[in-house]
């Protein structure tokens, strides 16, 4: 009895450190419906975002800790609202709010960039999930250029 308790011991300790092999990233697709909201030194902002989840299992999307910059110019903190779950072999589109909490003259940097035609945005920080229980951290170092315009409805 021992023995069958030691090996699926060890089993679940294989699958468990092998669980990092088994994940595949999602991919993120589209975003539509940008809509952002200014409270008081907070941006509410929500989007539907399109995802491809082709894990056999869901993925909950838990905790972010973010910090955005527009041309290497600190604009605030991003966490995520409300928790977010990827159901498993998917291609769906899942509701989204985020909170950016403003950093001093944040809404100047706004305005400043959104005149320019393009603009360097840069993500940095983790995001936390969970499959099975499981948690998982995952670091997140992004930077894209993207047309400024898109800046003026943030500003507005």
């Amino acid at each position: 009895m021992k023995s069958y308790v030691t090996l699926l011991t060890s089993l679940f300790a294989i699958l468990i450190l092998s669980s990092c092999s088994l994940f595949q990233d999602i991919q993120i697709k589209n975003v539509t419906d940008f809509a952002p909201v200014f409270e008081d030194k907070q941006l509410l902002i929500k989007a539907n975002v399109s995802v491809q989840n082709d894990n056999l299992y869901a993925i909950k999307l838990k905790h972010s800790d973010l910090t955005i910059c527009i041309e290497d110019k600190a604009l605030g903190n991003i966490t995520l609202a409300e928790k977010v779950i990827f159901k498993r072999k998917s291609d769906n589109s899942y509701p989204v709010k985020l909170k950016v909490k403003l950093a001093d003259g944040a809404l100047f940097i706004l305005l400043r960039n959104a005149f320019k035609k393009e603009v360097t945005i840069t993500i940095k920080g983790t995001m936390k999930g969970s499959t099975f229980g499981i948690p998982k951290t995952i670091a997140i170092n992004e930077t894209k250029t993207i047309d400024g315009n898109l800046l003026k409805s943030l500003s507005n």
